[in-house]
């Protein structure tokens, strides 16, 4: 039997690319149902399996193949303890990546397969089920009479949103003076000191040092989630703050207020992931290829 559940598992999958596995797989489900009633399985698959494994390994060194065949069924048993841990783990996967957007949890620092399969960046969604801003108030540059505005929500501490900065960097230098570009911090609770490192960027905007510190901490994001307030202002000192106003700003919270502005702005627009953009209201979510921004912008700048 526990080579047939093997079976079952493995031809399953098989017989979903070639019609030749859809017998064997027919046969070992055959074999598992049988047993399951506590009757003999005499469909022969489990001793062609052996055989045929048995038989294969003897080509490449016969005296592994006598160790298989004398511990056939301890080997079958490991081979379904590690089968059920495959798929155990394919469903942790699948679950991190449905709530956090990721294969490997909220602390991943790199993309999964699933995001490339679905270009998804977060929950199963379609970005038509966003809904873009009403306001363009935010950490913004450009010239804001320009017929092309972009909004991005992102949050400091988010791998994807500092994967999609040096795209959107390009793109404010590539369409310098025809774009308005806004910038809203949407912290996510699952990435670390995300909250602290946007307030922190709020505070240096006081002082018109907003892109200095922005950019030091998408460049030094492993530090902030490691360390948090310590390495903000580590960071801000660098950026050439001046430490006493923003140290009152930074640890009385005095921008707390206007950050709970924006998630609501987000959470009003139905974000479900960052970063997610709007340009001209059209929706693009994570980071995504250069062509794709400037298809989006000469489409908003035709229209």
């Amino acid at each position: 039997m526990v080579l047939c559940i093997i079976a079952i598992i493995i031809f399953s999958v098989m017989s979903l690319f070639s019609a030749k596995y859809r017998p064997l797989a027919k046969e070992s489900f055959k074999c598992v149902f049988k047993m399951l009633m506590m009757k003999p399985c005499d469909t022969g698959i489990d001793d062609q399996l052996k055989a045929q494994i048995v038989s294969n390994l003897l080509k490449i060194s016969p005296l592994a193949a006598r160790v298989v065949n004398r511990n056939f069924v301890l080997f079958s048993w490991i081979l379904v303890l590690l089968t059920v841990a495959s798929f155990g783990y394919t469903i942790y996967g699948a679950y991190n990546f449905y709530v956090y957007g990721n294969c490997d949890g909220p602390n991943a620092t790199s993309a999964c397969i699933l995001n490339d399969i679905t270009g998804d960046y977060g929950r199963f969604s379609s970005p038509t089920d966003l809904i873009p801003p009403n306001t363009l108030d935010g950490i913004s540059e450009g010239n804001i009479s320009a017929k092309v505005k972009i909004i991005e929500f992102g949050c400091f501490t988010c791998p994807y949103t500092k994967k999609a900065e040096s795209t959107m960097q390009q793109i404010l230098a590539k369409y310098n003076g025809s774009i308005y570009y806004t910038f809203k911090p949407f912290p996510l609770p699952n990435h670390a000191f995300s909250k602290q490192a946007a307030m922190a960027v709020l505070c240096s905007a006081r002082q018109g040092k907003e892109w200095e510190l922005r950019g030091a901490i998408f460049e030094h994001q492993e530090e902030c989630t490691a360390d948090g307030t310590f390495a903000v202002k580590s960071l801000a000192e660098k950026a050439g703050l001046n430490m006493s106003q923003f140290n009152e700003c930074y640890d009385k919270n005095q921008s707390a207020a206007e950050l709970e502005r924006y998630i609501q702005q987000g959470k009003d627009a139905h974000i479900y992931a960052t970063p997610t953009f709007f340009i001209n209201g059209k929706a693009i979510v994570g980071p995504k290829p250069i062509e794709e921004f400037e298809n989006a912008i000469a489409s908003a700048k035709g229209s």
